[in-house]
């Protein structure tokens, strides 16, 4: 098989039995990967598992994707020969291009549930960017684990920056090639309780890749929120934000937008719910500084907005941009009402992100009780008509759904089990596969979402806590 580096797959915790460091959140936690083969041939795939002093512990032989297909390792039971108590990283290797997603979690069936997803990362930087992390804040904290793709080993610098933009400490690790080190906010000398936001330093011959995690106590169902997110090399002056929302069924969104460019800077937000467009302006926003309005709180937001409702999407835009003006962002999502305790992070994208064709790695239909849902919008202007094909190699058969995006109307959401192809019935039990969205003439970026849904399968009990988990879609 031709060896390609076409992901590197990040998460510090893999398969986990012992907590290295007593900050980190307590538990025996597992990882789960999917891959998605994005060319329509067979893919054949590898993975290696590597520890965190370089040693390559195991090479699998993932067998074959079939074409646009996807494949799901949950590690505990579908590489078992992984030793146990493993914290590490993976490169996924294929002859075909592929994405790949990591959900680093409890173990299934776990109650409270704990979640997050991250995704594979297909070119690792020299520079990348968090736009939020937290140590002893309301009881919040966060790690984040930093991959060298390099082939030799390097220093990694983190540069920590408090709410005003000022840079507080710094932090240095040796991360072998191949493998990962673990930056826990915690153990970090002179940090102090906080929001911080990042900057993480490899060098050119050195490049790295960043997965974050903050996370709540976990004492019970309402404190388990668990939310990871990658770290950004490249930003813009204009992002989009696929999904937000506001008092959606005790759901809230929040915006977290970081200036990574050298000059002071303003942006405004174009919120866009029901077709009908909302505007913020941020104050000052100065370099490695990070701002961004919580969706739940009336004083944050312009006061037009104080009877939206629902779930909408966004536009952040730089005012007067230059090249020392660039700009990233995440986007959370969490509920803080009964039942509290879910919460997602995710990435907006830039406008080089989008393409015609969007790929979800992973979205389920009543399998095991999680059911998924994929949020689209568009970053060109005009009307195009798009098309959602679900494929797997399970239950179902491939069927598509039909959708327009307008100008009014720039975003599209559908939930898996009411998709137009998902008959109720046996036949829908246990779907588990990649979705494919294209949209002709037009450019599109995306996220799904998986929950554990008891109200619409109720097979396995209720679980409670955080089986929340976002990724943002593949463009190709």
């Amino acid at each position: 098989m031709k060896r390609i580096r076409m992901v590197l797959v990040l998460s510090f915790l893999l398969v986990l039995t012992v907590v290295p460091v007593a900050a980190m959140p307590a538990g025996d936690w597992v990882s789960g990967v999917t891959v998605a083969n994005l060319s329509s041939d067979p893919a054949a795939v590898q993975i290696s598992f590597y520890s965190d002093d370089g040693t390559e512990v195991l090479v699998v032989d993932g067998g074959t994707i079939s074409g646009n297909g996807s494949k799901t390792w949950y590690l505990p039971s579908a590489i078992a020969s992984l030793p146990s108590g493993f914290v590490g990283s993976a490169i996924v290797a294929s002859d075909m291009p592929v994405a790949a997603t990591v959900n680093t979690q409890l173990p299934s069936g776990t109650n409270p549930m704990r979640v997050g997803t991250s995704i594979g990362v297909q070119t690792p930087s020299e520079i990348v960017y968090v736009t939020q992390l937290m140590n002893d804040y309301y009881q919040w904290d966060s790690y984040c684990a930093v991959q060298n793709a390099g082939a030799t080993s390097v220093d990694v610098v983190a540069r920590f920056y408090d709410e005003s933009g000022v840079e507080v400490t710094t932090d240095t690790k040796t991360v072998m090639p191949s493998s990962n080190k673990l930056y826990d906010l915690a153990a970090v000398a002179g940090l102090g309780s906080g929001i911080f936001s990042a900057k993480f330093e490899g060098d050119a011959t050195h490049p790295i890749a960043v997965v974050c995690n903050f996370y709540n106590t976990g004492l019970n169902a309402s404190t388990s929120q668990f939310h990871s997110y990658n770290g950004l090399a490249q930003g813009d002056t204009k992002l989009f934000v696929p999904r937000i929302v506001k008092d959606y069924y005790g759901y809230q969104s929040g915006l977290r937008i970081q200036n990574i460019g050298s000059e002071t800077l303003t942006v405004t937000v174009t919120y866009s719910f029901g077709g009908v467009n909302y505007q913020q302006v941020s104050p000052n926003i100065g370099p490695g500084q990070a701002w961004g309005p919580y969706m739940g709180s009336a004083a944050q937001l312009p006061t037009s907005m104080a009877a939206v409702t629902g779930s909408g999407s966004a536009i952040v835009e730089v005012n007067s941009p230059n090249s020392n003006k660039i700009i990233i962002a995440t986007v959370n999502e969490d509920n803080r009402v009964d039942p509290a305790g879910r919460g997602v992070t995710y990435e907006a994208a830039i406008g080089s992100d989008a393409t015609d064709t969007l790929v979800f790695p992973q979205v389920t239909s009543e399998f095991y009780g999680y059911s998924s849902g994929i949020q689209v919008a568009k970053t060109s202007t005009g009307t195009v008509a798009c098309t959602a094909c679900y494929s797997a190699s399970g239950a179902v058969s491939a069927f598509c759904d039909n959708f327009q995006l307008t100008d009014a109307s720039p975003a599209y959401s559908k939930f898996a089990p009411d998709a137009s192809g998902m008959v109720p019935g046996p036949a829908n039990d246990n779907y588990n596969g990649s979705v494919t969205v294209t949209c002709p003439g037009g450019s599109i970026i995306g996220i799904s979402n998986l929950s554990f849904r008891y109200d619409r399968d109720n097979r396995y009990g209720n679980l409670l806590g955080d089986s929340f988990t976002t990724a943002r879609g593949i463009n190709k």
